[in-house]
Parts: structure tokens; C-alpha cells; sequence
């Protein structure tokens, strides 16, 4: 018989990680032959009498418990006979009964125990343990002597999840303490497990987690036009990075492949660099993985201009926003006339800083503009704000001055001169095939940089989606570069596997299509509580509630409070936030975006926009101050207003979206932003704060 796939269940992942070292030898060698012969043997192999075609089969004192299929096995769960997993639990509401002592008689570990359902309370209460920590048990776990001093002090669910143990150590604990019913556990997702060598590897520290299992609309898309360009958009949370990953896979794999292509997958984030190196690592053999380069769009621009020059320090946009303030109080429009200067003035005016620089970054240099003529004959879609000429000749000679100024490197300038390099016939280093993911975020320049460095249009493939643009700019792909021709090799991907329905929901009635523009919403599988709305929060007691729902989330969800995030408009809003969130007693820290360490064991403040490619199990969005978003009264255009409060509902639809299983939005008192006053309540938790 073919051997079958392996996948595991998360919560059985951690449960490896308890399962004695010196017996695992003999756990592989079981699991090799589920791979080959799951059916049940009436000694070493049972299906147990309930339980939606669940077997257990025996590993010394351990059972592990799994399903199969035809060309699968999943595995549930790696736990000690029932007496010994059980025989410290008193019956409550919130553990199981002590079972009895049939061996085939498992109903405590099939049946779910209470649902724990969330509910917010303005104030916090403690919650005891079900039973005492004894050391003993703990050994019986498998946890570490270096952590039971820590445990033994726990007392309250509050105490156990804020233990400052290692991430794995708590996790395990926790499950044991809460042992979720093998029946609850299949509802799990499933991750793909290449061998067995890769459980051992798991095991020992030495690799971060494994792909998810596709359902079948994503398994077509890892096989489907092969022959690029080809396109699949979809929602937050819908898999477009795992089928682009699967795809790798295949492109090198195909009838035709000659063993030397190469591949460039690109992620939009650095923090997402090694997850995507190591789940490639998983599905490709060693030497196909030498064949594939993983980076960023910048760093592919960096290193080709690097071939041909010595590189300069780089200017990040809070220096470049520093920067440009300076130039404009300096700058003098050239002109013969004094009142025609002034006029030039007032209209420069207008424009925030901001705006400025995203129209040199977008526009002028995100469409390699070369000349005041090109610059004058532009379209700019979706810039909400017309440009007379007069304007756009100041603004091209203001753009000029900042160019010329600059201390050193700035990525929309050097993903041009890259795009030279390679379009001038020397460069050598085009791959067969380009993967980008997070497309619609990209400038088209760089969408022109990657349509370059691929070999041809056949070997491109991007994901997308317009819901999460932050730049939209209304450019149509071709309109781009004229290998971006996707018509009749665009798919769709509609399934939400990150966040609950509850908040897809609320996320997506922040949203307003622009013209012609149609919005889809994802489907999500997961259900949850409903997300919270504060409204109208004092300043001064901000940290309170968002301290009070993450531990209260985190208590729910049976997390640490690291594992949740906390989302904020600006670099400083961000910075005083996280010192009053560590004066709360809630360990916090901000994280500028290039600095982000996920693994960090505190709450994590980052900004919205720093948050874009990543997901957290609980996010509070909230330092929404005044002058942190734009008010109609900041703008004598009611155009550019539009524009800007376009990009904030993206911005703040990318950061509700980050969110899991938990969500909380902080409405300020006297908040006027557009977007938070025209919230529908029917999708939320409602607190008042005022």
C-alpha cells in the first residue's frame, strides 16, 4: 500500500514536545507505520466506540490519536493513558471527570468539555485553577526543572498565563490543565507534515511549524496556468501566500522542468523571511531549495544596484517626512513674477507633507518619471486631488530640490536605477520564475522591477488583494508593464482561515469601494465572540481597557498576553502607549517596523503600517489622537480630504483585519474621524467609556 500524507493538528504539536526523549525513537517508528497501515488491529490499533472515526494506537504509556483516509493521516493527540493524564483532576465545570478504567471507555477524552464563552467586563476578576500544581504532576508533564519554582507559585488562570516560562512549557501546561477533547481538536486546522524526520526536527527546536493543508479550491490554484502570467486574488486570511508557496513546488516538479530553473519568491515584510525560507525547505528537496531565492522586492533592488555601485546609508520615510519639512519652509518656487510665486505657494500649501512624499515615492519616482514633460502628461489615478500644470511644475521643481538633498539611499530611487540595470542588457541574474506576493502594495516600479528580472512574462505569478491596498492607485496591471497581461489567468480566493466571521464583519464595513470599484467579502470558517468598541475612552484611561481585554482575551483564548498586539497610527502615539501598558503591570514594548521581533515575550505596539502581512490571535487597535488621521477641516480640497480618509479606512481595515480570534477598537472621546463615526455598531460589542 502508498504511503499516506501526514498531517498534525497544532495542539498535538505541542503535545510532542512532552512525550518523553528517550522513548521517541519508538514514537517515530509507530508513526511510520500509521503512514503505511492505520487500520485498527484489536490490540495495538483500536477505533474508538465514539468519536467520528478516531483510533488510538498504543505507544508505551502514551497513546497517540489520529483519523485516516485513503491517501491521509491526521494526528490528533500524543497524551498518557487516561489514568495518568487524568487521575489529578477533580470534575468541574471547566475539566473533565476522572474516567473509568475501561481501556476502550475514553468519553474524557472525546467529550468537549463547557464551552468557554467571552464576555468583556469593564472590570477584571481572577479565576482559580481547577486544582493545584503540585511537582509532582508537573513532572508527570514532562516540564522542565528550571520552570517548576515559576508554576508552583500559580494559583489563578491569570498567574498560569502570564508565568514567565517559556512559550512551549506554558502551552503545554495550559493544555494539560485544560485538556481540549480530541473531538474539539480535529476542528483544528491541518499542517502538512512532509516525514517523519521533520516531527524529529520539530521536536528538537530545529524548525518553526509546518504548511497548512489546502482545501481543494487552493490545491486547483497550486496546479492551475502553470504558464503565467497568472493572478489569484483574495481576502485577508483566504491562503494566497501558502498556494504561491505550493506553487513553487510545482513549477519546479512539472513534466517539463529541466532540474535548472530558478525561482525568486518574494514576501513584502523582512519579518517573514525565515517562515517562508523554512515551509519552502519543507516541500522542496535540498536541491530544488538551491535553486530558490527568497527577499524582499527592496532587497532584490538593492543588491543589483550593489553589482554595479557602492551603496550609501538609507533614509527611512520618518527621516524622509523630517526632511522634506525643512525643504519646503526653504523653498522658493522659480519664477520671475512675485505674485505668480505666491500663487505657486498657497497651491504647495494645500498639499501635507505626507501627501507630497507619496506623490514623489507613487507618482514621480513610482512611475519613473523622467522629465517635467512626462510628469505634466500623467495620468494619476486615484490621487483624489487634480494637478493643474502650474502645480505639478512646482511640485516636480520641489521634488527636484528633496532628490537632490538626500544624505543617502531611498528605495524608490534605487528600485529605478535597478530597473535600468537590468533593462540595459548586461545583468544576468533573471530567474525563470517570479512570485510576488502582497502585489497591490507594490509601487509600479517595483511591479516593473519584478516583471523585469523574471526570464519571461510565463514565469510570473502574483497575489493580491485590493481590500488591503494601501497605495491604491487605480492602475490597471498592463498599464504597469506590458507583461502584466493577466486576462483569463486571474482566480479567486474567498475562504477567510485567519480571522472569525465576527471580525470579517466588522473590518469590512470600514470599507467604501471607490467608483467602479467592487468589493467582495471573504467567508470565514471560524466563529467567535464579537469585537469590542469603546467609545469614547479619555485619554487617561486608554491603557486600562486595552490592559483589562487583553488579559481578559488572553484568559479566554488560554494565551499568554504576549500574543496579542496592539495597533497604532504613529511611532510616538505607539511609543507612550506601550510605557503605560508596562506601568499597568502588562509587559509592553514598541517595535519600530524593520525591529519587530515576533518572538518577543511582551505585548507587541507596533504601527498599522509596520502590521501589514501579519496576523496575532489578539489585536486592540487604538492611539487614534487628534492629528493622527485626517479631518476635513485640515484641507481646502474636499478632493484631497477624500483621498486621504480612502487610504485611512484601508489602513485601518489592514490592522482589524491582523486580528484571530480577538479584536478590540479604542474610539478617543471628541474622536472626529470619518471612518469611527460612521461605524456600524450592529457588527460589535458596544462599551461606553464616557
Amino acid at each position: 500500500m502508498s504511503k499516506r500524507q501526514i498531517t498534525i493538528k497544532p495542539t498535538c504539536m505541542r503535545e510532542l514536545l512532552s512525550f518523553p526523549a528517550d522513548r521517541a525513537a519508538t514514537l517515530w517508528e509507530k508513526v511510520n507505520l500509521l503512514v503505511t497501515d492505520p487500520f485498527p488491529d484489536g490490540k495495538v490499533k483500536k477505533k474508538l466506540r465514539r468519536g467520528d472515526g478516531i483510533h488510538r494506537l498504543r505507544v508505551g504509556d502514551h497513546r497517540v490519536f489520529y483519523r485516516f483516509g485513503d491517501d491521509w493521516v491526521s494526528l490528533l493527540g500524543v497524551r498518557r493513558r487516561r489514568e495518568d493524564t487524568y487521575k489529578n483532576l477533580p470534575e468541574t465545570a471547566d475539566a473533565p471527570t476522572l474516567p473509568p478504567s475501561s481501556e476502550d471507555d475514553l468519553d474524557a477524552v472525546l467529550t468537549p468539555p463547557k464551552p468557554r464563552e467571552f464576555k468583556f467586563e469593564p472590570t477584571s476578576t481572577e479565576n482559580p485553577l481547577p486544582f493545584e500544581i503540585t511537582k509532582a504532576w508537573l513532572r508527570e508533564q514532562g516540564i522542565p526543572a528550571r520552570a517548576l519554582p515559576i508554576l508552583l507559585r500559580c494559583r489563578t488562570e491569570e498567574d498560569l498565563l502570564e508565568a514567565p516560562v517559556d512559550e512551549d512549557v506554558l502551552a503545554r501546561v495550559v493544555e494539560a490543565v485544560y485538556p481540549p477533547s480530541l473531538e474539539s481538536v480535529a476542528q483544528q486546522p491541518d499542517l502538512v507534515v512532509p516525514s517523519t524526520e521533520h516531527l524529529v526536527r520539530y521536536k528538537e527546536g530545529d524548525l518553526l511549524g509546518f504548511l497548512l493543508r489546502l482545501d481543494e479550491d487552493q490545491a486547483r490554484l497550486t496546479r492551475w496556468a502553470l504558464k503565467g502570467p497568472t493572478m489569484v486574488r483574495g481576502g485577508a486570511g483566504t491562503g494566497k501566500s501558502t498556494v504561491a508557496l505550493y506553487r513553487v513546488k510545482e513549477v519546479l516538479e512539472r513534466k517539463r522542468a529541466t532540474g535548472s530553473e530558478t525561482v525568486l519568491f518574494t514576501t513584502y515584510t523582512r519579518a517573514l523571511l525565515a517562515v517562508s525560507r523554512q515551509l519552502l525547505e519543507q516541500i522542496l528537496s535540498p536541491e530544488q531549495m538551491a535553486r530558490v531565492r527568497v527577499a524582499t522586492v527592496d532587497q532584490v533592488a538593492r543588491e543589483i544596484v550593489k553589482s554595479r555601485r557602492r551603496l550609501g546609508p538609507f533614509e527611512n520615510d520618518a527621516d524622509a517626512l523630517r526632511r522634506l519639512k525643512a525643504v519646503r519652509s526653504a523653498f522658493k518656487p522659480s519664477t520671475e513674477s512675485a505674485f505668480e510665486a505666491k500663487l505657486r505657494q498657497r497651491a504647495l500649501a494645500r498639499l501635507s507633507d505626507r501627501y507630497l512624499l507619496e506623490e514623489f515615492d507613487w507618482i514621480i519616482d513610482g512611475r519613473e518619471l523622467g522629465d517635467l514633460e512626462d510628469y505634466r502628461s500623467a495620468p494619476r489615478p486615484g490621487r483624489g486631488v487634480a494637478f493643474p500644470q502650474r502645480l505639478r511644475e512646482t511640485v516636480w521643481e520641489l521634488h527636484g530640490l528633496f532628490a537632490q538633498q538626500a544624505p543617502g539611499e531611498r528605495f524608490p530611487g534605487l528600485r529605478n536605477e535597478a530597473l535600468g540595470v537590468v533593462r540595459s542588457g548586461p545583468w544576468s541574474g533573471h530567474w525563470d520564475y517570479v512570485f510576488v506576493d502582497e502585489a497591490q502594495d507594490l509601487s509600479p516600479s517595483a511591479l516593473s522591477l519584478m516583471a523585469e528580472v523574471a526570464r519571461t512574462p510565463d514565469g510570473l505569478f502574483f497575489a493580491a488583494d485590493s481590500k488591503q491596498s494601501l497605495y491604491s492607485r487605480n492602475y490597471t496591471w498592463s498599464s504597469v508593464h506590458p507583461r502584466l497581461q493577466f486576462r483569463g489567468r486571474t482566480a479567486a480566493l474567498r475562504r477567510n482561515y485567519r480571522s472569525t466571521r465576527e471580525i470579517d464583519r466588522a473590518a469590512f464595513t470600514i470599507l467604501q469601494p471607490e467608483k467602479g470599484e467592487v468589493l467582495e467579502a471573504s467567508a470565514s470558517v471560524h466563529e467567535g465572540p464579537l469585537p469590542v468598541l469603546v467609545r469614547g475612552a479619555p485619554e487617561e484611561q486608554e491603557a486600562e481597557w486595552i490592559t483589562r481585554f487583553i488579559r481578559q482575551m488572553a484568559r479566554h483564548l488560554q494565551l499568554r498576553p504576549s500574543a496579542a498586539a496592539v495597533l497604532v497610527p504613529a511611532g510616538a502615539v505607539g511609543q507612550e502607549l506601550a510605557l503605560l501598558l508596562s506601568d499597568a503591570g502588562l509587559p509592553t514594548q514598541y517595535f519600530p517596523g524593520r525591529e519587530l521581533d515576533l518572538t518577543a515575550d511582551v505585548v507587541k505596539v507596533i504601527t498599522l503600517y509596520s502590521a501589514k502581512g501579519l496576523e496575532f490571535p489578539i489585536v486592540v487597535v487604538a492611539g487614534l489622537r487628534d492629528g493622527t488621521y485626517p479631518v476635513p477641516d485640515d484641507f481646502d480640497d474636499p478632493d484631497l480630504f477624500g483621498e486621504r480618509i480612502r487610504h485611512e479606512r484601508r489602513l485601518l481595515y489592514v490592522g482589524l483585519t491582523r486580528a484571530m480570534r480577538g479584536l478590540m477598537l479604542v474610539v478617543p472621546d471628541g474622536c472626529r474621524h470619518e471612518a469611527l463615526l460612521a461605524l456600524n455598531t450592529e457588527e460589535w460589542h458596544v462599551e461606553d467609556a464616557r
